[in-house]
């Protein structure tokens, strides 16, 4: 069911905004897409990882945990959905979120069916909301350390 497209849809598909503690690894710099490294959270919004990857766009592939915590250090926000939970317009609609700094990439084992992530914030939501992810995306975008 898409939602926020013109009306309520599935009104409170998205939980909060939250904020998380910033891991102390996040000046660790991973070489490669080592997937060996520990997060505190998963999916991760700091911590250990590959510095200035350059990825943009809409991905087909998921993205090992160093290279998404380098793009949300660099100010990117992140845009996972469960490829299992997310299919057809939903999806299409996720994926009308990629735009400069702005990356949507299928997850691995996502807490939810759609995860935005930026520099040390998260909202997870059950169920697409356009809305709701570009209010997070809006308030989070250029926010990281590096930016």
């Amino acid at each position: 069911m898409l939602s926020a497209c013109g009306d309520d849809g599935d009104a409170g598909a998205c939980g909060p905004i939250l904020r998380e503690g910033l891991d102390p690894a996040y000046v660790v710099h991973v070489l490669g897409s080592d997937t060996d490294v520990e997060y505190r959270s998963d999916p991760p919004t700091s911590g250990p990882h590959q510095p200035a990857p350059s990825v943009e766009g809409v991905l087909d592939e998921t993205l090992p945990r160093p290279i998404q915590v380098g793009l949300l250090e660099q100010g990117d926000v992140l845009v996972q959905y469960d490829p299992d939970a997310v299919s057809g317009e939903d999806r299409e609609a996720v994926e009308g979120l990629a735009s400069d700094g702005v990356v949507v990439a299928p997850g691995d084992e996502l807490p939810d069916a759609v995860v935005a992530t930026a520099w040390t914030a998260k909202r997870e939501c059950s169920s697409v909301d356009v809305a709701a992810l570009e209010e997070f995306v809006a308030e989070r975008a250029g926010q990281g350390p590096e930016h």
